[in-house]
């Protein structure tokens, strides 16, 4: 057998797709923010990588990354409600080469025609997300990272079960760790074990006092003894930065090399990578 058939057969078998999905019980920790800055990171640093707007009633993928409307031909919205197969021109580029979106659309009517879409996506979604895999797989993608709604919809629960790592998002306010308590042992703990679990405190103040720090530390390892040390990974805490909040002002949410928390980014990035590599690796030893 000639060797470039041979070589185009490994490259086939060897082919793997990593998935992992960014959740938060409520809205507004940050969750949008900390995806687009792990797939920016992650196709920076050469892998194929799609990032995917799967909170369809309030997007922000396709304004954080500046796309025209005139430069969309579809959303996931159409793909979701089976209005249109998984494509190519689904996907669109990026200022990166390696990194393309999917973005979603919330141009729907209130009332009714709201109620009709969410039941429609609840219907197709997960047929839809496998059959999102299976595409972005042949395409030669390495990586794929879902922004999920926020809460119980059925899309984010049906992504985060076909997830290699799903990193929930918590605020520090007492609200937002009880709704993070309630929907890690609702779902998460009902979910494949064989997926690797992380989440991470967003959103700290920049001075925060030593009682609240004590009081963050014992809600962390809370999640962690409620769930099990060997099915759950902390993250990191952190801090709300008030230069990428201006940054925010001017429409840039992409975390610049100087700031604290792209160090921080880094190794949240690497953190999840070497675990999810560890654990395929060990599943193909098995």
């Amino acid at each position: 057998m000639e060797q470039s058939i041979l070589d185009e057969i490994e490259a086939r078998t060897s082919a793997r797709l990593d998935i992992i999905v960014l959740h938060s019980q409520k809205g507004g920790p940050g969750k949008t923010t900390l995806a687009c800055n792990i797939a920016h990171e992650l196709a920076k640093r050469g892998n194929k990588t799609v990032l995917i707007d799967l909170d369809i009633a309030q997007p922000a993928i396709q304004y954080i990354f500046h796309i025209p409307d005139e430069d969309i031909k579809f959303t996931i919205n159409d793909i979701l409600l089976g209005k249109t197969k998984v494509k190519e021109e689904v996907l669109i580029e990026t200022k990166n080469s390696n990194l393309f979106l999917m973005v979603a659309k919330e141009n729907v009517e209130y009332g009714e025609g709201l109620l009709s879409l969410i039941e429609g996506i609840q219907e197709f979604s997960f047929f839809a997300l496998h059959e999102m895999t299976k595409f972005l797989l042949r395409l030669g993608f390495r990586y794929v990272i879902y922004d999920c709604a926020p809460g119980y919809r059925m899309e984010s629960v049906n992504a985060a079960a076909i997830a290699d790592a799903r990193v929930f998002v918590v605020r520090p306010s007492t609200f937002s760790f009880e709704g993070a308590k309630m929907m890690l042992n609702d779902i998460y703990k009902k979910l494949d074990i064989r997926s690797l679990n992380f989440f991470i405190f967003n959103q700290l103040p920049p001075e925060l006092k030593d009682d609240n720090k004590k009081l963050l530390e014992e809600w962390r390892d809370e999640i962690i003894d409620m769930y099990l040390p060997e099915k759950i990974s902390f993250l990191d805490f952190l801090p709300l930065s008030l230069d990428i909040m201006e940054l925010g002002i001017k429409g840039e949410y992409i975390f610049p090399e100087s700031d604290n928390l792209y160090t921080k980014l880094t190794k949240i990035v690497d953190t999840i990578t070497e675990n999810i590599d560890r654990m395929k690796k060990m599943k193909v030893e098995k």
